[in-house]
């Protein structure tokens, strides 16, 4: 027998509950759209990409397939090559290979032609400077008259060479050149008997002067100014000592030496160094030793201290190996390799 107080408990129970079965449905229906919008992110996420095949253009004109590439959905990046005999834009190398399988948005790179108009610098060494000047005024190229203009020509004491010979050039004899290098001379002025004189560097490659400029007794310290002009990396803007001041053994010379930023490594080029002599090394002679394609030469050798900066700019050819000594033992070894597709 229900009574009136066991009703008045039911509608009480009643009334409790029904907010808290609308909580529950709401909260169960938010869930399932959370759910289902998860599972919707999760597939899509997951989705694979479609696979693609990689087609042959090794030998095309990248402007003729540039457009088919994009389309395909690759995704490309060139790496410019310089070349002397095949036309500019001419596909070289690719990667990956064609018949490959990549996915969707995948880089291609390739490697492309860049054809420029270049000579060899012939050999001067050894031959009269006259006739060393008439030599760049008279190239040919393929079936061309061409001629490079003479650079710096500067002016050296020699004990085992006859005045007005060519000692050294710059760049050296087979490197290509486009026509609007100059080539620097480094001509003998004869024997300097007793007494030894600054030459005039200014405006002389630091290649070329480097070594007779030690032979003279010299310590060498480079400063360094940026250059935005390639052409002008290595060369010497001024010098501290004057040309035609008397020289004793162990003067400093401060060479002020312009350098261009490289962002990439061709095979020939100057390059910078800057090493920092620990604080727990030793006082001593410190040199740099290069090693590289085209010899192995000191290009830094002076007295310093732990904490000094060993800074210096020098010509490289090919992949190099600088060797830093201390009292002709090594203590470091630093790389700089030519930039390869």
């Amino acid at each position: 027998m229900t009574t009136e107080s066991d009703n008045k408990k039911e509608e009480i129970e009643f009334s409790y509950f029904k907010p808290v079965k609308r909580l529950a449905l709401i909260f169960f229906a938010g869930f399932s759209v959370y759910l289902f919008a998860s599972t919707m992110m999760l597939i899509f996420l997951t989705k694979s990409s479609p696979e693609i095949k990689v087609p042959e253009v090794t030998g095309k004109r990248y402007m003729d397939v540039s457009n088919g590439l994009t389309r395909k959905g690759f995704r490309t990046e060139l790496k410019f090559i310089d070349v002397y005999d095949i036309e500019d834009g001419i596909i070289l190398r690719q990667h990956p290979e064609s018949g490959e399988v990549a996915l969707e948005g995948s880089k291609l790179t390739l490697a492309v032609s860049r054809s420029k108009f270049f000579i060899d610098v012939p050999n001067l060494t050894g031959s009269q400077l006259p006739i060393a000047i008439n030599k760049l005024k008279n190239l040919h190229y393929q079936d061309k008259s061409v001629s490079i203009a003479t650079g710096m020509i500067s002016y050296i004491p020699s004990e085992k060479t006859a005045a007005n010979i060519v000692i050294d050039q710059s760049p050296k004899a087979g490197t290509k050149i486009s026509p609007d290098i100059k080539v620097n001379l480094l001509v003998s002025s004869g024997s300097a008997g007793v007494d030894k004189k600054m030459p005039d560097v200014t405006g002389q490659s630091m290649d070329l002067c480097f070594d007779l400029l030690m032979a003279q007794g010299l310590t060498i310290k480079q400063e360094i100014v940026k250059t935005g002009d390639m052409n002008r990396s290595g060369l010497i803007e001024s010098q501290s000592i004057a040309a035609g001041t008397p020289l004793k053994e162990g003067d400093t010379v401060t060479l002020t030496v312009n350098y261009y930023q490289l962002t990439e490594h061709p095979y020939s080029a100057y390059e910078f160094i800057e090493y920092t002599i620990p604080s727990d090394s030793e006082k001593g002679l410190y040199e740099a030793v290069i090693e590289d394609n085209h010899s192995k030469r000191v290009r830094y050798s002076a007295n310093a201290v732990p904490g000094e900066k060993i800074r210096f700019v020098f010509s490289r050819v090919g992949n190099s190996k600088i060797y830093i000594d201390r009292d002709k033992k090594n203590i470091r070894v630093m790389s700089i390799r030519v930039d390869e597709f």
